[in-house]
């Protein structure tokens, strides 16, 4: 059977999403229908050469146009496969009801639905306005599409999948993103703190650097993409801070096994994968109380989960300090119930139902 993957993004920095879709494409031997490829996708992910592409070499421009021209370009697209897996809003609209098909969501579009106020509220009020109505008609659209289109949703914890009921009052199934254990290692208990995100509007940063403003005997390491527009927070940061920008697959590998412990702050997180690499290398996360950290920081056990206040998370890691060993078993065998393995076969399974479901139809 072949299955396509699709999705309206340029493969180039391996996060979170892009790792989990190359999972996807690996446990289904299926190929990535995206935008583009970059050549640093290999370099800083290995993995990334395990699968095939099939890149559109198209170029998009910035929102909201890019909604729009990402939806026009699916929608008009001609592909000749078995089953597809959509995974945003813009490839959504090549599925139909006549193909086998999933809709696997890393979330609804959060400006759209439970980040919609927070969105207007950080713009300009002559923007503010614009942007009130064009999220409402493509929220509008997007709820209409699903409603009458998608005949099967997963989505990547139980926090998105209850946004996915709220915003379409549709059913889905949980599958959670993988991590090798095999490739994570405690390297020891160094004497740095470790995050793991792109710099952007969702991760909280400065919440970061105000936590190690209290703690100036602490060190703080801070790896990944650094958007433009928050260069300002590097400028910021106090001394005992520490932003690497994106660093190849080896070396953070090599800062998981290290670090004394792993924080993360972002708003209403999706799932969040970074916290159970750290997991699997031993080391105790602090993380806030929200989102799917609460179904991967097991509290008191893997770690702590806070309020998203700077002298609640530099108490937390205060006290993980003390004896960081003391959480590596307990975080270890909690992340091993994430292992590729089990995805892999909940994945499999998935599809094939899927498949027997919608050709009984």
């Amino acid at each position: 059977m072949k299955i396509a993957i699709l999705s309206c993004m340029d493969f180039k920095i391996p996060g979170g999403a892009e790792r989990f879709f190359i999972d996807v494409a690996r446990a289904l031997d299926a190929t990535i229908v995206c935008l583009s490829v970059s050549d640093d996708l290999y370099s800083l992910y290995p993995d990334a050469k395990k699968v095939k592409f099939y890149p559109l070499q198209k170029t998009l421009p910035d929102e909201p146009l890019r909604q729009i021209a990402g939806m026009r370009l699916f929608k008009k697209l001609k592909l000749n496969y078995d089953f597809y897996i959509a995974t945003d809003d813009m490839s959504l609209r090549f599925l139909s009801e006549k193909i086998p098909h999933s809709y696997l969501m890393l979330t609804p579009r959060r400006a759209f639905y439970d980040m919609y106020y927070p969105t207007l509220a950080i713009m300009p009020t002559g923007r503010r306005k614009i942007f009130m109505m064009v999220l409402g008609i493509f929220r509008f659209f997007d709820q209409r599409y699903v409603k009458k289109h998608v005949r099967s949703i997963a989505g990547i914890s139980h926090n998105v999948r209850n946004r996915i009921w709220k915003a379409y009052q549709k059913p889905a199934i949980v599958i959670y993103p993988p991590i090798h254990m095999e490739k994570y290692r405690n390297l020891g208990y160094g004497d740095f703190w470790l995050s793991v995100n792109r710099v952007d509007k969702w991760k909280r940063i400065d919440l970061q650097l105000e936590t190690f403003r209290l703690l100036p005997d602490k060190k703080l390491i801070i790896a990944g993409k650094i958007y433009p527009e928050f260069e300002h927070l590097v400028k910021k940061a106090p001394s005992n801070v520490t932003f690497t920008g994106p660093v190849p697959d080896e070396e953070l590998l090599n800062l998981y096994g290290r670090c004394r412990g792993f924080l993360t702050t972002a708003i209403d997180e999706d799932y969040g994968l970074t916290p159970l690499e750290a997991m699997a290398c031993e080391k105790p996360v602090v993380a806030v109380y929200e989102g799917g950290y609460q179904e991967t920081v097991a509290h008191g056990y893997t770690g702590f989960l806070v309020s998203p206040e700077p002298s609640y998370i530099a108490d937390a890691i205060r006290n993980v300090d003390i004896d960081p060993l003391s959480f590596g078993h307990e975080a270890r065998k909690k992340a091993e119930l994430f292992d590729y393995k089990i995805f892999k076969k909940q994945l499999l399974n998935y599809v094939h139902t899927c498949v027997h479901d919608q050709s009984s139809l």
